[in-house]
């Protein structure tokens, strides 16, 4: 690394603070380990057979009693912006002078859209600001009493990629000097489902042992399944009270001929890569936090990606999808959230029989990338370091 590399990696020097999150695992913070001490999944059948990962019942009526408590109806509200107000509540933040709330998703609020049309013949009046895109992040800025800028984006699967880089770039430029990054995903109900089994990539419900296959880069059919997440992360430039740094993120996108087509080389997860690591040669990464959805051309296209990346010295290479589902434009935030438990814990999850890498774990964890891909050939990875 020469000295312009590194006066350009010091100030870019940006802490995660705080950071927690929710989903089928239950309420937790990142820091926290053992979650994924077990193989076993968190899937469940929906009443029409169709498997989903959701949060649970006791810790949603939690969630609906908080909202309850404010002066609100739950019933009004998607529940994208409940979890992420519950989150922000019970992560104590303050939106403060100087600070930034950037939430991502994929689908937004259209499973609470589409319950508004069936369970209502008149659509009531505050179905149209309460199912927009933004309103999740709107609504919990406001419950937190802050006039600060807040927004909302959507890029598919790398929706939460680009939060980053906004926080990424936002710090750097002295723009804002503390930000919230927040990214959360309701997908289970029947017409976000329903949506995957038309394009084919849906799990059928066959394999109970472990309905989602992510990283089986042998299975005959699609097994990507659907769960629920929202995670809360505080970035600062600081090097206090530090629970990771964000070391580098990249993105990239592809040329396809339609909107779920991938290369098979994963020609957008290679760039984005090389732009995460801000140098010209390939930094040491002790783990790989994968997107792998459990579709067949996706996971092996991304196992492609890692090759040309790494040659033969692709690290230790990981997925939860297998154990939480896909949480859709917040599945990168699931990977930052289990790479910041491992860096602090320094403990492996467990993973099932059916997983391979081609080298051993590692025994000491600094630096680990993390990727996301979308529909549209969009790619994100970041690098993040203890």
């Amino acid at each position: 690394m020469n000295n312009s590399e590194k006066i350009r990696s010091e100030k870019n020097r940006i802490g995660i603070t705080k950071a927690m999150g929710i989903n089928p695992l239950g309420l937790y913070e990142s820091q926290e380990g053992r979650r994924y001490s077990t193989k076993e999944h968190y899937f469940d059948l929906n009443t029409n057979g169709n498997w989903k990962a959701s949060v649970s019942t006791s810790l949603w009526n939690e969630i609906n009693g908080y909202i309850q408590g404010l002066g609100h109806k739950p019933e009004r509200f998607p529940e994208e912006a409940k979890l992420l107000s519950y989150l922000i509540h019970k992560m104590d933040l303050q939106p403060s002078e100087g600070q930034m709330i950037n939430a991502a998703t994929s689908r937004g609020s259209i499973d609470f859209l589409s319950r508004m049309q069936q369970e209502n013949p008149n659509l009531p009046v505050w179905t149209s600001p309460h199912s927009t895109l933004g309103f999740a992040s709107s609504w919990p800025s406001l419950l937190h009493k802050s006039d600060k800028p807040l927004f909302f984006q959507s890029s598919t699967c790398s929706s939460f990629g680009l939060t980053l880089q906004n926080a990424f770039a936002w710090l750097n430029s002295g723009m804002t000097d503390s930000f919230i990054a927040s990214a959360v995903e309701c997908p289970t109900g029947q017409l976000t489902i329903d949506q995957m089994k038309a394009i084919r990539i849906y799990a059928n419900g066959a394999n109970e042992s472990y309905p989602c296959r992510s990283m089986d880069f042998e299975k005959e059919q699609n097994t990507m399944v659907l769960g629920e997440g929202a995670y809360t992360f505080e970035l600062k430039n600081t090097n206090y009270n530090v629970l990771a740094y964000l070391n580098g993120v990249g993105s990239a996108v592809e040329k396809i001929h339609h909107s779920t087509e991938l290369s098979s080389e994963g020609k957008c997860i290679v760039t984005a890569a090389k732009r995460a690591f801000n140098a010209e040669s390939v930094p040491d990464i002790d783990l790989i936090i994968g997107h792998f959805p459990g579709t067949k051309l996706g996971d092996i296209a991304e196992k492609n990606a890692y090759q040309t990346v790494f040659g033969d010295k692709v690290p230790y290479t990981i997925s939860n999808k297998w154990k939480i589902g896909h949480s859709l434009g917040a599945s990168l935030a699931a990977n930052l959230d289990m790479a910041i438990s491992i860096l602090q814990n320094q403990e492996l999850p467990v993973l099932p029989d059916y997983v391979k890498n081609d080298c051993d774990p590692p025994k000491t964890i600094n630096k680990i990338m993390i990727t996301a891909l979308g529909f549209g050939g969009q790619a994100i990875c970041a690098v993040i370091e203890k």
